[in-house]
């Protein structure tokens, strides 16, 4: 059930942070659920006869002087799946608006929805320059995922889009989930830089799809994160210690069901919290969607798993332990009350 579950949010589109007419509403509605997210199923399409009307309701009331109506365009293309002509439509114009936010949101989000991965970062870089609290909180997150996108796959491979989170996830197998600093591997950086070709070779080794003893991965991929540069965004915030961390990180996923980094972050996010089955669903969701972590995961999958299968063990001693006072109790009580009927049997004698 759980599979049938995930495979139906592969048929989800991306929609990552459209500016228009819209949006206030569907942003109030939403929840920020992380079994949801994980489990759910991804959100109604939207309703094609109602935008192509609004486009067209556009096209005959123009007002080219106004950044709402190039936004109320752009968003309409856009929840049509048609990025190519938001693209078309903006690019003329943004910069006779260059101080509006939504112009730049939905530019980016567009570039995003092509995979102009450079050109989103560029633009949502800019709207969070514009208003910082973009989309109550949570546009910084769609930084963080863009600057994770632009990189290689090697990249990719050992860190986390929100990459506060990417020592904590090498460095942790089961049971409780801690941000750990960016310079906590920063001790062996200088010996893995002369070794950084043994290393990576290692990891190549762990990585190979024969190999199922992947237990060490985790080690040998965050000794190489640290010799990484971190994204841009760190130098600003600190999203491990964000209000808005899980909530960001459910919109980035339902925002883009088909990225493995997103799904990955939610699985994170819920090992966190100690909901070590959604983040087992969460990883394994991310290996089915392609995840160039597979490995990884796969062995921190493993690894809540028999954490989980071990605690499953001292509860059931426990629950045995309490099962038996609580016997010992109603035989005390029982006792009690047969002596009690006795006496009173032997006085009425």
């Amino acid at each position: 059930m759980r599979w049938a579950v995930l495979l139906m949010a592969l048929t989800g589109k991306v929609h990552a942070c459209i500016w228009d007419a819209d949006t206030m509403f569907q942003e109030k509605l939403r929840h920020h659920d992380l079994a949801s997210a994980i489990l759910g199923e991804p959100p109604a399409p939207a309703d094609q006869q109602k935008l192509q009307a609004r486009i067209k309701e556009l096209e005959a009331n123009r007002n080219e002087t106004n950044a709402d109506w190039w936004n109320n365009m752009a968003g309409a293309y856009l929840r049509l799946n048609q990025p190519e002509m938001a693209v078309k439509l903006l690019e003329p114009v943004v910069g006779n608006f260059t101080n509006d936010y939504g112009m730049h949101a939905n530019l980016g989000t567009a570039y995003h929805l092509l995979g102009r991965y450079a050109d989103a970062e560029k633009e949502i870089a800019r709207d969070l320059e514009i208003n910082p609290d973009a989309h109550f909180g949570l546009e910084k997150y769609h930084l963080a995922l863009l600057q994770y996108l632009m990189r290689d796959a090697k990249y990719q491979a050992r860190h986390l889009y929100v990459d506060e989170f990417t020592s904590g996830l090498c460095a942790n197998g089961g049971g409780h989930f801690y941000p750990i600093p960016a310079d906590h591997f920063q001790s062996a950086r200088d010996g893995t830089l002369t070794n950084l070709a043994e290393l990576e070779n290692t990891y190549q080794t762990w990585v190979t799809p024969a190999n199922d003893d992947n237990s060490g991965i985790g080690n040998v991929a965050g000794l190489l994160a640290a010799t990484d540069e971190p994204p841009k965004y760190r130098s600003k915030w600190d999203l491990a210690s964000d209000t808005n961390l899980v909530a960001g990180v459910i919109y980035m996923a339902q925002m883009n069901p088909k990225e493995p980094a997103c799904f990955t972050m939610l699985g994170v996010a819920a090992w966190k919290k100690r909901d070590f089955n959604l983040a087992v669903s969460a990883f394994e969701k991310a290996i089915l969607l392609g995840s160039p972590q597979r490995a990884l995961l796969q062995s921190k999958i493993n690894g809540l798993n028999h954490f989980i299968k071990e605690s499953h063990k001292q509860e059931f001693w426990i629950y045995g332990v309490l099962g038996m006072i609580s016997l010992v109790i109603l035989y005390y009580i029982y006792t009690k009350f047969r002596d009690r009927r006795q006496r009173r049997a032997v006085l009425t004698v």
